[in-house]
């Protein structure tokens, strides 16, 4: 894969990571995170899976204006906001105990 696509796979990882633990584990924790990444034609899929309580990302989360006025804005969201602006498909699913993200980047 090209460099800049990397780094946006990465971007789009690690902000999932971050929620994973700060807002699903409230810390620190050793609890795994499955996650795969496949390169089909013209598109990077990436499925990042978590042991955190239930939560859908994408649903019930106000997307932050970014040209709105600082005092404006409420605090957080950024990381869905870079997630949506990178990503072209994002899929939510609770399977058993795990939380299933399922994000897809144009490979261009």
């Amino acid at each position: 894969m090209p460099s800049r696509l990397i780094r946006r796979v990465q971007l789009v990882v690690e902000e999932l990571f971050v929620n994973t633990v700060t807002h699903g584990h409230g810390g620190d924790c050793e609890a795994p995170v499955d996650l795969s990444v496949s390169l089909d034609g013209d598109h990077v899929t990436v499925v990042y899976e978590d042991t955190a309580p239930a939560f859908n990302p994408f649903a019930g989360v106000e997307t932050p204006d970014p040209a709105a006025p600082l005092e404006a804005r409420s605090v957080g969201h950024l990381g869905l906001l870079l997630i949506s602006q990178l990503t072209e498909r994002r899929e939510y699913a609770r399977t058993g105990h795990r939380n299933c993200v399922t994000v897809e980047l144009p490979a261009r």
